[in-house]
C-alpha cells in the first residue's frame, strides 16, 4: 500500500486542479470522489473502479448504463430498451441508495428521489468514478450504496475538432461534434450530440408497436487557472429527450439541465479552499396520445466550502460545509413542495507506522427530519510487499422522496429516513502483473423504504419502511495486460435478504444473487478487437418471491480499424448470440443488435 506522504502530495493538487490537469496520464491514475481529495486509485481506501474516456470508447458503449453494467457490483434493470426507465443496483442496495454527481453537482428528480440514468448523456462524459459502499459522512443523504460521479468532457492541448456519426439496428443513429483546447492555464470543450432510435416492443404485453426514443444534448466547460494555484471554472449541460412507450401515459419528454461554477484559493502551500455552487433542473411531462397527462419540475440548488488542510508531512485534514435546497412543482398537489439541508463534514487523513487511517463524520440538518450524523472509518496496512488489506465501517441515512411522502393517492407522509451500516474487509494487490481485488462487505438498513402493492393484485402501490433488511457481498474482480492483451474480469456474490416482516428471509426484489463479467481486448496494429460477456442469475420480481425472471448471458463483440490518423471506423454486435431475456417483468431486451461508427479526431 502506497505510503500517506504520497497521499499528500497527491491531495496537494486538489480536486479542482486535476480536473483540469494537461497530463492525461495522471488523470487516468487519480480519483477525488473516494475522499473528496486526490488520491490515485490503489492509495485510496475504498472500493473504487474508473473509466476513462479511451475506455468509453474502445467499449463503444451507447448510454452509461451500457458502461456501468460492466463494473464490479452494479445491476441495472431496464424496461424496454434504449431510453426506457433503468435502475442501478450498487451492491443489491436501490438506486435511490446511490448518489450521483456531475461535475461535483447533484443531480436527479427530488420527487423520484433518483437519477433518471436513462437520460444521461455519455457524449458528455469524460471520466466516470464509482465508489462502491456508503460515503455519507462525505456527501450526506443518498449516498448508503455508494457514489457515482461524472466527470464532463474539458479541452486540452491544441484547438481540436471531432465527429462521428453511428447507424445501427431498430433504426438507431447517433451523431457527435466537438471541439477543445487550451493550453497549460485555461481550457475549454463544446460538445454536442444526439441519438434517436426507432426502438423495439418495449412491453410482452399490449400495443404491439415499436417504442422509440430521442435524445439530443450540449455540454459546455470553459476554466481559467491563475498564479498562485488559484482556479475558477464553470460548465452547463442540457438534454432534452422524447420517448415512447405502452401503457395509461404512451409518450414522455424530459429536459435535465446542469448549471455549475467551481473556484480554488491556494491560501498557503498546506491549505486550499474550494468553493462550487450549482443548480440542477429536472422536468419531465408526460401525455396520452397527443392529450398531457403530468408535469413534474424539480430544482436542486447546491453550494460547498471545502478546506484542504496538510498537517506536517503525514496527515490531511479536510473540513467544510455543504447546502441543498429542492423545490419541485407539478401538475398533481403535494403537501410538501420544498425542503433544504444544511451540513458540516471532517475528514482525518493520517499515517500511523506501516498503516493508513481515515475517520470521516458529517451532521446533516435536514429540514424535514432534523438532524442526522454519520460517520465512517478506514484502516490499511500492508500484509507483505505485493499484498494490501484493507477494513471500513460506515453509517448512512436517505431521506425519504417527495413521492415517498406525498405522492397523491399513495405516499406515505409517516415514512421516516432509513438508516445503515457497512463493514468491508478487503484484500488487493499487484502479483506477477495482474492488478486483482477481493471485498467481502454486509450493509444492515433499518428502515428500509420500499414500494409494494397495497394488496395482493392491486394496482396502487404504496412506500413503507421495511423494518429490517440485510445485503452481504463478495467481489472478485482482476486485469492483466499482457503485451498486446488486455484482460480484465469480476464476479458478485450478493445477498439481498429482507429480515423482517411477512416477507422475512425473502430476496430482495429485482436483485439477481450472482453477477459476472469478462472483457477481452487485443490490438493488431491498426486494428483493435474486443469482446465482453455480461451473465447475471434469475432475480424475483416480487418482495413475497412468487414470480421470478430467469438468468441470462449475452455476449459482445467489437472492432475498430484505424484508416488514417484521424479517421476510425468501428462495428460493434451485441447479444450476438440473440439471448432472448427481461430485467423486469413483462419488458422486453433487444435481441441480436449491429452498429455501424465512422469517428474523426483531429491531431
Amino acid at each position: 500500500m502506497k505510503k500517506l506522504p504520497n497521499t499528500v502530495l497527491a491531495a496537494a493538487c486538489c480536486y479542482s486542479s486535476l480536473v483540469a490537469a494537461a497530463q492525461p496520464t495522471l488523470l487516468n491514475e487519480v480519483v477525488v470522489t473516494a475522499s473528496r481529495t486526490a488520491q490515485s486509485v490503489d492509495e485510496t481506501l475504498a472500493s473504487v473502479t474508473l473509466i476513462t474516456r479511451k475506455e468509453i470508447e474502445r467499449s463503444q458503449a451507447i448510454t452509461v448504463a451500457d458502461i456501468l453494467q460492466k463494473t464490479p457490483g452494479v445491476m441495472i434493470t431496464n424496461s424496454g430498451g434504449i431510453g426506457k426507465a433503468s435502475s442501478i443496483y450498487l451492491r443489491g442496495t436501490s438506486t435511490k441508495d446511490l448518489l450521483i454527481l456531475i461535475d461535483g453537482i447533484r443531480v436527479g428528480s427530488a420527487t423520484l428521489g433518483q437519477v433518471s440514468v436513462e437520460d444521461l448523456n455519455l457524449s458528455q462524459v469524460e471520466r466516470i468514478e464509482i465508489v462502491r459502499g456508503p460515503r455519507s459522512s462525505l456527501y450526506g443523504s443518498d449516498a448508503a450504496g455508494g457514489v457515482i460521479q461524472i466527470f464532463t468532457r474539458r479541452g486540452a492541448g491544441k484547438l481540436t475538432s471531432s465527429f462521428s456519426v453511428s447507424a445501427g439496428s431498430d433504426g438507431t443513429a447517433l451523431a457527435e461534434v466537438g471541439l477543445q483546447g487550451g493550453d497549460q492555464n485555461r481550457w475549454f470543450n463544446v460538445t454536442a450530440s444526439g441519438i434517436s432510435t426507432e426502438g423495439f416492443d418495449a412491453k410482452t404485453t399490449g400495443d404491439s408497436d415499436d417504442d422509440g426514443y430521442h435524445n439530443h444534448g450540449l455540454q459546455l466547460k470553459v476554466g481559467q487557472r491563475y498564479s498562485g494555484g488559484h482556479e475558477v471554472e464553470g460548465f452547463f449541460s442540457i438534454t432534452d429527450s422524447e420517448n415512447e412507450y405502452d401503457g395509461y401515459t404512451d409518450k414522455g419528454d424530459t429536459r435535465t439541465q446542469v448549471l455549475g461554477a467551481r473556484s480554488t484559493l491556494e491560501v498557503s502551500e498546506k491549505w486550499r479552499v474550494n468553493m462550487s455552487a450549482g443548480r440542477s433542473w429536472n422536468h419531465a411531462k408526460t401525455f396520452s396520445g397527443n392529450t398531457f397527462s403530468s408535469r413534474y419540475e424539480t430544482t436542486r440548488d447546491s453550494l460547498s466550502v471545502q478546506n484542504d488542510l496538510l498537517i506536517g508531512d503525514d496527515n490531511q485534514l479536510i473540513f467544510g460545509v455543504d447546502y441543498l435546497n429542492d423545490q419541485i412543482e407539478s401538475s398533481y398537489s403535494y403537501a410538501e413542495t420544498e425542503r433544504n439541508n444544511w451540513a458540516g463534514f471532517a475528514q482525518y487523513q493520517l499515517a500511523l507506522g506501516q498503516s493508513d487511517l481515515q475517520f470521516s463524520v458529517r451532521i446533516d440538518d435536514n429540514e424535514q427530519f432534523g438532524s442526522h450524523t454519520t460517520g465512517g472509518i478506514a484502516w490499511g496496512i500492508p500484509v507483505n510487499d505485493v499484498i494490501d488489506f484493507v477494513a471500513s465501517y460506515g453509517t448512512a441515512f436517505k431521506a425519504p422522496s417527495f413521492n415517498d411522502l406525498y405522492y397523491p393517492g399513495s405516499g406515505n407522509a409517516a415514512l421516516v429516513p432509513e438508516e445503515s451500516d457497512t463493514v468491508e474487509l478487503s484484500l488487493r494487490g499487484n502479483i506477477k502483473g495482474i492488478n486483482w481485488q477481493t471485498s467481502l462487505y454486509q450493509t444492515s438498513f433499518d428502515n428500509m423504504i420500499a414500494w409494494a402493492p397495497i394488496a395482493v393484485g392491486s394496482s396502487t402501490w404504496a412506500p413503507s419502511n421495511i423494518n429490517e433488511a440485510r445485503i452481504r457481498g463478495l467481489e472478485l474482480s482482476a486485469d492483466y495486460q499482457w503485451q498486446q492483451w488486455a484482460l480484465s474480469g469480476n464476479v458478485s456474490f450478493i445477498d439481498p435478504e429482507n429480515r423482517s416482516g411477512v416477507n422475512k428471509g425473502n430476496r430482495l426484489q429485482r436483485r439477481a444473487d450472482k453477477i459476472a463479467n469478462i472483457n477481452v481486448d487485443r490490438d493488431f496494429g491498426a486494428l483493435a478487437l474486443g469482446a465482453t460477456l455480461h451473465a447475471e442469475s434469475s432475480r424475483y420480481s416480487n418482495d413475497s418471491n412468487t414470480s421470478s425472471l430467469g438468468g441470462f448471458g449475452t455476449v459482445d463483440l467489437r472492432a475498430a480499424y484505424q484508416l488514417a490518423p484521424v479517421w476510425q471506423v468501428r462495428v460493434r454486435l451485441s447479444n450476438l448470440l440473440d439471448k432472448e431475456y427481461q430485467t423486469v417483468s413483462g419488458y422486453n431486451q433487444a435481441g441480436s443488435t449491429a452498429l455501424f461508427t465512422l469517428a474523426y479526431q483531429a491531431q
